[in-house]
């Protein structure tokens, strides 16, 4: 099998593009599943989640999060309780949402496996912590008065 060279592009922003059509891609064969429902399902099978820890969590605007809720709720995977105040919706999986994430982990776990083996343990783990600082670093606003990106020093917890 030939390894495929690609051009290095100058943007970070349409490099990031690339790589993430390409993993997507490459999960989404794999998982039989789009990502953001996988995401949403294995987020919510770690914990029950508002809304809006879920759109933060995740950078993803709330049109679009609702949207694919509204999808999971209607195919009776997840359900939401009322939160602590009357705006909040609190979300979790329901037991066919838990059987449905069941079926998709093994996938999931194989895909990592394999895009770990042709990345390397080590840049795979580099990588995850670097996508990590950079979604920290793109999120910083002038009025954080912040004027340069630090990373922490201890990992954050991997969801």
């Amino acid at each position: 099998m030939q390894v495929e060279i690609l051009p290095q592009l100058a943007c970070l922003c349409a490099s990031l593009n690339r790589a993430t059509r390409s993993v997507t891609h490459l999960y989404e064969r794999a998982l039989e599943t789009s990502v953001p429902r996988f995401t949403l399902l294995y987020l919510l099978g770690q914990q029950s989640m508002v809304q809006a820890q879920i759109a933060e969590l995740l950078t993803i605007d709330r049109t679009t999060l609702t949207r694919t809720l509204a999808s999971l709720e209607r195919q009776g995977l997840i359900r939401a309780a009322p939160g602590k105040d009357k705006r909040e919706r609190r979300w979790s999986l329901t037991s066919d949402g838990r059987k449905a994430l069941a079926r998709i982990l093994p996938k999931w776990e194989k895909a990592q496996a394999r895009f770990r083996k042709r990345l390397g343990a080590e840049r795979w783990e580099v990588l995850i912590a670097e996508l990590t600082n950079v979604a920290a670093a793109a999120r910083m606003r002038a009025t954080d008065g912040v004027d340069r990106f630090r990373p922490r020093k201890t990992a954050p917890p991997r969801l």
